[in-house]
């Protein structure tokens, strides 16, 4: 009898146990289904990830004196043709004369010098500047700051010029790469 009440209580232990690990995986895997979505969702979505790769911009038909608009990493980006007349205004410009003096052939790539790749927001409060009669730079709607041809400030509240992205052209000088250094 001792023996048949010994074999009972191992069967118990044994069961025992066995429910033991069968609960622990059941909470584990639970515990695990509950937070996979709140670690999925702490990393970045498709979309953000794709708004952080350089885009390609053809700039074949933009037609001279024209100003190409994109959004990159949720930021406004100007393309502008320049004319020979804002090309030859921006080079001969006093640099000295400017709030935050700075070359035209920093601004842009010497060997494409009728594009000027820019950011689209006045350094002052963030206003989108808009594109001044006759081709002569941008002037903030907001505060009155007014740039140059090369987007230089000729005139404050703002103190800076306006934002450079990285861009590179491809060899064929038909398409800007923003959000990159080299293509």
């Amino acid at each position: 009898m001792a023996d048949k009440k010994q074999g009972n209580e191992d069967v118990q232990v044994q069961r025992r146990e066995c429910l033991c690990k069968l609960t622990k995986f059941v909470g584990a895997a639970g515990v695990t289904a509950a937070v996979w979505p709140l670690i999925s969702a702490l990393g970045p979505d498709d979309k953000t990830v794709a708004e952080n790769e350089p885009v390609d911009v053809s700039l074949a038909g933009v037609a001279v004196g024209q100003t190409v608009k994109r959004v990159w990493q949720g930021k406004l980006i100007l393309i502008h043709h320049r004319t020979p007349e804002e090309i030859r205004s921006a080079q001969q410009a006093d640099v000295h004369r400017f709030i935050d003096p700075q070359a035209d052939g920093e601004r842009i790539k010497t060997e494409y010098p009728q594009w000027l790749v820019i950011q689209g927001y006045c350094p002052h409060a963030g206003c989108v500047p808009n594109a001044k009669p006759g081709g002569q730079g941008w002037v903030c709607p907001c505060h009155g700051s007014e740039f140059d041809t090369s987007g230089r400030v000729t005139r404050g509240p703002a103190t800076a010029n306006l934002a450079i992205p990285d861009y590179a052209f491809h060899p064929d000088g038909l398409t800007v790469r923003i959000g990159a250094k080299e293509v």
